[in-house]
């Protein structure tokens, strides 16, 4: 059973983390060092994009700027807004996409996605109303990996999906306009990811959760099953971020995948022991990539109660109950 909410959940979004200060959104139009390069011809089947979550106290919300190449039909572009009462897709022609470098800098349309902030301006009709999103966040102390979490098998090639984390957290301040509702995101927390192949995992689980009082911790868990060289194997990419050190699991650091279900996971490697626990919760959905292309539903629960349970050399390091983002997919779930 779940225990009651924490203290460290309660006051979840109390302080200030250390860090560079806030500075002026530089968009990509604007930026004489961000060079726009061309969006990279993968071939068809490819995908890639990026996930931008912000929150603060129980209000969060997701954009997700992604590009698609098609194995049967012309490319295109979408972005995807979840909040923790709804979810929207919003497509654009290939040509409306500009990346710039590899800073994690894209433009679609005229809406904006950076390391450094984000700028939207979204509608459409839908079902007879009108759907709009609008707004501008900017991101300060951004905390990066020491290495990429995909260790080794960034060299691999031909991987269905490959994984990357921006940013384990950092600070947020802006606001977005939700169809009429003002999600207030000043002195907030934020964390940036991407990923990019041909296919998410027929089979996964993900969960990203944080706490910014006094213990200072990010973390994100991922177990899959991976395809590889006519077989599959369940693959793991986990980091905690506490206290301002960071502790990586892995399957290519010989993690053992102790428990794997849809709401739980538990992880042993060497000194180290993780268990998350989700409690279940409707969950909105999201398209998800097949061969590039987004004829797939998954279901997010962008706020849900998160456990988590951190032991180092037999010591429990945290027991945090609070606010987290998960998702639990099948594979069964098809557009048609």
């Amino acid at each position: 059973a779940f225990p009651k909410e924490t203290p460290a959940g309660k006051r979840f979004f109390g302080s200030r983390l250390p860090g560079s200060s806030f500075s002026e959104i530089v968009f990509p139009e604007a930026a004489a060092s961000e060079k726009e390069t061309e969006v990279p011809m993968a071939g068809k089947g490819f995908f890639k994009g990026w996930y931008f979550k912000q929150e603060k106290g129980s209000r969060a919300a997701a954009l997700i700027p992604a590009f698609h190449f098609l194995a049967d039909a012309p490319g295109y572009a979408s972005v995807q807004v979840i909040t923790e009462e709804a979810a929207w897709n919003f497509n654009f022609p290939l040509d409306a996409v500009k990346v710039f470098g590899k800073k994690d800098t894209i433009q679609i349309g005229n809406n904006f996605f950076s390391p450094r902030g984000i700028r939207v301006y979204l509608n459409k009709e839908e079902d007879g109303r009108t759907i709009k999103i609008e707004g501008r966040i900017r991101y300060a102390g951004l905390t990066a990996l020491k290495s990429d979490i995909m260790g080794p098998f960034r060299y691999v090639p031909f991987l269905q999906c490959r994984h990357g984390v921006v940013s384990m957290c950092h600070k947020t301040r802006g606001s977005l306009k939700v169809n009429g509702d003002t999600y207030n995101f000043h002195g907030g927390r934020g964390y940036i990811e991407k990923d990019w192949g041909s296919s998410f995992p027929s089979y996964y689980f993900w969960c990203q959760s944080g706490w910014y009082d006094r213990q200072e911790c990010s973390l994100m868990v991922s177990v899959a099953d991976i395809p590889f060289l006519g077989g599959h194997f369940p693959g793991c990419i986990a980091f905690v971020y506490y206290r301002g050190k960071e502790y990586r699991l892995a399957t290519y650091r010989g993690v053992r995948i102790l428990k794997f279900c849809e709401n739980e996971v538990l992880l042993r490697q060497g000194k180290m022991m993780l268990s998350i626990r989700v409690k279940p919760a409707e969950g909105q959905h999201l398209k998800a990539p097949v061969q590039g292309s987004m004829n797939r539903f998954i279901k997010e629960n962008l706020v849900c109660t998160v456990w988590c349970r951190f032991w180092l050399d037999g010591k429990l390091i945290f027991d945090h109950l609070g606010m987290g983002s998960a998702e639990f997919d099948t594979g069964t779930n098809r557009l048609h």
